[in-house]
């Protein structure tokens, strides 16, 4: 392998890896969303991720509990709170009841009780909502990833344009004398 290839695979590795998006928990939405509403206590403490996400870790794709799921359907991206406290302002003026049995999500955590388990003894009528193409705890936490792409693939283009002409080179014909 020459030099300048070695080089430019060495930029696109470095590239890829400083601009990729990197995964965060949205560890301040619990305590956003509980000074919002007022509550004295989230459900699934010490820390209240589980509200949304399957463990207290959240991560990609894990935002699946119907709470969490009407909170992204609501609005709510990763790493913005006030996209956070929109979707609960949402929720609450919709009237949202994501575990189906009649009490709005809302009007379930003010009275300290778990708005993805039914009320016992209630009728539940559930309603499928999509799951969500991303996590909501994925965010960019800059806008390198951008730059980059844009780098390796003008560099994967002149590679590509510069095997041509060594190809061009090579089979064209030759005078001989």
């Amino acid at each position: 392998m020459n030099l300048p290839r070695l080089f430019f695979s060495g930029l696109c590795l470095t590239g890829l890896v400083a601009g990729s998006a990197r995964a965060r928990a949205s560890e301040t939405f619990p305590p956003l969303l509980k000074a919002n509403l007022e509550l004295s206590q989230l459900p699934y403490p010490p820390k209240g991720c589980q509200l949304c996400h399957q463990t207290d870790d959240g991560g990609a794709m894990t935002a699946t509990k119907p709470f969490g799921r009407a909170m992204l359907k609501a609005g709510t991206v990763g790493g913005s709170p006030p996209s956070m406290i929109a979707a609960l302002h949402a929720l609450e003026a919709d009237g949202t009841d994501s575990d189906g049995d009649g009490t709005p999500d809302i009007a379930e955590l003010r009275a300290g009780s778990d708005p993805n388990v039914p009320a016992e003894g209630a009728m539940v009528v559930t309603k499928e909502i999509p799951l969500p193409e991303t996590g909501c705890s994925m965010t960019r936490v800059d806008g390198a990833a951008g730059t980059w792409s844009l780098w390796v693939v003008i560099g994967f283009a002149w590679l590509r344009k510069k095997q041509r002409g060594q190809l061009a080179a090579l089979t064209r014909p030759t005078l001989s004398r």
